[in-house]
């Protein structure tokens, strides 16, 4: 063993001092080891020691940690998306309803990943208001036996009904205002069924509740309108046809049909009252045919020439209605005594 090295591991303490190979050495030689000498001996087995363990220790913490498993990273990556709140959810109910279709998609797409049901109502709602019928049906199909099967039934309902499948709309839509008496849009489309079905004592009830479910909603009350011009109860029309306007002024068939209210209780230039340039050539052709089932032919002529005379295209509308008011025309003349037409 080199001269000053100890045994590793021992403590110096405990290290006896060498022998001396012969037993003629001075006194120097065979005596204890002085103080200093021991201190030397200590930071030689420190200096020692350190090294050892930066030699065990560097290599560890160089060597590379092993990637993490796959599953923790998914796990990492794939966090759930916490359901949206009330605010956010009556956001994109109203650019649904206002017809701001491409805001609603980009305020949906952030809560898709929820997978909540009042999220995939939404979607639905918005295929709907798009005119993707089978993609709302689709998506209205998978609500039907959740906690929102009454909205579910009446979407459903309305597709049907536009769809033209109006027996299978009826049960539907009954079936969801039996689970939600406040369901407005399912009233007003059973209310559409019976306008066609000319019951109008349902259309009657059917509406009402509509109304009082959603008093603001101007198509409901345009669609009462028309329900009364059907009947011949312009008046009535009227009225709810102006309440529509004044909720939403760019509502046209209310406007168009408004017209025709008017023109019907013989107040011809009153009905003009909303026309301008671009609607001006349908509301002559409208007062024209008002004035010809009233029984104006001379009038209901004048005005369906000058609809033909304003519209730069083929004013088919008009050419038809000029047809039969000829024909009209013509069988007074036949039978001077014939009354106007029902009205």
């Amino acid at each position: 063993m080199p001269d000053g090295a100890e045994p590793f591991g021992q403590s110096p303490e405990t290290i006896a001092p060498l022998a001396s190979p012969t037993a003629d050495r001075d006194e120097l030689s065979t005596s204890s080891p002085t103080p200093l000498f021991q201190q030397l001996h200590r930071l030689a087995f420190l200096i020692l020691l350190a090294a050892l363990a930066t030699a065990v220790v560097t290599p560890a913490m160089g060597r590379p940690k092993p990637p993490k498993p796959v599953a923790d990273m998914a796990a990492t990556l794939v966090q759930p998306t916490p359901p949206p709140g009330p605010e956010a959810l009556a956001m994109l109910d109203a650019a649904i309803a206002e017809g701001r279709l491409d805001n609603a998609r980009a305020l949906l797409a952030p809560m898709w990943a929820s997978g909540v049901p009042d999220v995939q109502l939404r979607a639905a709602e918005l295929a709907l208001a798009g005119d993707s019928l089978p993609e709302a049906a689709e998506a209205f199909t998978g609500l039907i036996d959740g906690p929102l099967a009454a909205v579910a039934r009446q979407g459903l309902g309305i597709i049907r009904l536009r769809e033209g499948k109006e027996a299978e709309a009826r049960p539907l839509l009954e079936q969801a205002v039996a689970a939600d008496p406040g369901l407005a849009r399912a009233w007003n489309a059973l209310g559409v069924l019976a306008d066609k079905a000319r019951d109008w004592p349902a259309a009657d009830v059917a509406y009402g509740k509509a109304v009082a479910a959603a008093p603001q909603d101007a198509g409901i009350l345009a669609n009462r309108g028309w329900s009364h011009l059907l009947r011949g109860h312009h008046e009535a029309a009227e009225r709810d046809l102006v309440a529509a306007l004044k909720l939403q002024p760019t509502l046209k068939p209310a406007r168009t049909n408004l017209t025709l209210a008017r023109a019907m209780q013989g107040r011809y230039q009153e009905a003009f009252l909303l026309s301008d340039k671009t609607s001006l050539a349908t509301d002559l052709n409208t007062v024209g045919y008002a004035a010809m089932m009233r029984g104006d032919l001379s009038v209901a002529e004048a005005y369906l020439n000058r609809a033909m005379t304003l519209n730069p295209q083929f004013d088919r509308a008009a050419w038809a209605n000029l047809q039969y008011l000829a024909e009209l025309k013509a069988q007074k003349l036949r039978e001077p005594s014939a009354g106007a037409p029902p009205r």
